[in-house]
């Protein structure tokens, strides 16, 4: 059970910036070559249970294309999204550090909700925006990245590098 759901933007205002795992992703709609299908559109495209920075578990509702897409792509299909750059790290050695066809055992998806970050111009749009930062990192880093108490011999570059996610989608219209 979840402490809150997350349906409009002051209710997901409340994680601002925080980076959550997404133990759970519920499609309401599909996705193929770039085109999303929905169920009923009274429906949001996806919900999301997340756990938050502080050990909070919340559920939240994903009613944006992009942001639908940018988890879609996450969990299914490592593809480009329209409207978004996406960034994959030049650590990636083999084909075991990241799967292309949908998320791998070892991996966890993250996400940011943010607000705060578009390009100038955008800000004056940003209420039909997309809000989420999506990643794609190996299973574990989130909780490496957080405790600072965990595997203490990992220190400085070496962390940071562990820590690193391995694909990120991010809106165009954000500055980052």
């Amino acid at each position: 059970m979840t402490d809150k759901a997350l349906l409009k933007n002051r209710d997901w205002a409340t994680i601002e910036g925080q980076m959550c795992l997404v133990t759970e992703f519920v499609p309401m709609a599909t996705m193929s070559n770039g085109q999303i299908t929905v169920i009923n559109s009274r429906l949001p495209y996806a919900s999301v249970t997340l756990r938050t920075e502080d050990g909070r578990e919340v559920d939240g509702f994903v009613s944006h294309k992009t942001d639908f897409a940018m988890l879609w792509a996450a969990f299914n299909e490592r593809t480009k999204v329209a409207g978004t750059r996406l960034d994959v790290s030049s650590d990636i050695e083999s084909p075991d550090d990241l799967r292309f066809d949908r998320l791998g055992e070892n991996e966890e998806v993250w996400l940011v909700w943010t607000q705060k970050h578009y390009r100038l111009v955008a800000g004056l749009l940003k209420a039909f925006l997309p809000r989420l930062i999506v990643m794609v990192s190996k299973k574990g880093s989130l909780e490496l990245r957080m405790n600072k108490d965990l595997r203490r011999d990992l220190q400085g570059m070496a962390r940071h590098l562990a820590t690193r996610p391995l694909i990120t989608w991010t809106p165009e219209v954000m500055d980052l």
